[in-house]
């Protein structure tokens, strides 16, 4: 039996703005097994980016409310102290690659340096160990040692990116969170880096967060989908299944949205907007958009199981509906 890396239940995330609460993340679970990884899909403001916040514990200031459990290997990690979760945990067990390369390096320092940083400053090695470390590592993800002096305006977009999933593996981490890392690269390029994704996931075992609004590329790495819908997990379960065989009406309308080459058949369009994560609607949140509401949907759905590891949070399965 494949055991969970990582496992989450009823995780809640709110922010307090000068409008209101904000619930970003609002009582989402899953799990994720070792060496597989979670795809997370939806659109924008879904609560995408918070849920991997909420796992590495990056929280603004402006945190309202905080609940739920994550385990790491079956250990409770919400409940560490802040100082001993930075020592012991971030960047050494979770590490996260975040959107937008450009803005994870600092312009001024040569991205060798920034890559053997955490090795310094973590691990206590000198300047020049870690340096040899980095070049090890930049084999790993297809640049030469010569990049180690570069500056990060010297690089393109590709070779920024890579160096970014290059400073998330240095200290091996067992579980990467991958927030758009491919948004900003034209097509050719975001080939190259998902190549080197499924490299290192096979050659480390690795266990990742694969966060995107491209259901496509989820598809060519993910073992496991999750589709957020206003700060919730609508529907979760393996790839496949969700994807030749979706359950939610709202997982159901963004798969027929994609363009598809072997068939003759129009996207379709999803119409309306989600809501406000703000004073959400107070019965089930895609209801002003599904085709199939009906009277039940005023209220908040349970989860149904589909079967041992697919659910969907709709009241078109639940029992006397």
């Amino acid at each position: 039996m494949v055991k969970n890396i990582l496992e989450v239940r009823d995780l809640y995330l709110y922010y307090k703005t000068y409008k209101g609460i904000v619930q970003a993340v609002d009582g989402i679970s899953f799990n994720i097994p070792e060496g597989q990884t979670l795809g997370i899909v939806g659109e924008s403001g879904c609560g995408k980016s918070s849920t991997a916040n909420t796992i590495i514990r990056l929280l603004p200031k402006n945190t309202y409310k905080y609940e739920g459990s994550i385990k790491l290997n079956g250990e409770e990690i919400t409940t560490i102290p802040m100082d001993e979760f930075r020592r012991t945990i971030r960047w050494r067990k979770v590490a996260m690659v975040f959107q937008g390369a450009m803005n994870s390096l600092n312009p001024v320092l040569k991205v060798g340096f920034q890559v053997a940083e955490p090795l310094i400053v973590h691990l206590g090695m000198d300047k020049s160990e870690a340096l040899d470390r980095a070049r090890q590592v930049f084999e790993k993800i297809g640049l030469t040692p010569a990049f180690l002096d570069r500056y990060p305006h010297e690089l393109s977009g590709g070779m920024r990116q890579r160096i970014v999933i290059a400073m998330a593996m240095i200290m091996n981490p067992q579980l990467l969170i991958l927030d758009e890392p491919t948004s900003a690269l034209d097509v050719s390029i975001q080939a190259q880096i998902m190549n080197l994704l499924k490299s290192l996931k096979k050659e480390y075992h690795l266990s990742m967060i694969f966060i995107t609004h491209d259901i496509a590329l989820a598809s060519d790495i993910s073992d496991l989908l999750a589709v957020m819908y206003a700060g919730e997990i609508v529907e979760y379960g393996p790839i496949e299944e969700v994807l030749l065989n979706p359950q939610h009406p709202y997982a159901q309308k963004l798969i027929a949205s994609i363009p598809r080459l072997r068939e003759d058949k129009e996207p379709e369009f999803l119409p309306g907007n989600p809501p406000g994560l703000i004073n959400p609607p107070k019965g089930c949140r895609f209801a002003s958009r599904c085709p199939y509401r009906f009277e039940k949907c005023s209220e908040a759905p349970d989860l149904v199981w589909i079967n041992g590891n697919h659910y969907v949070k709709c009241h078109l399965y639940s029992e006397g509906k």
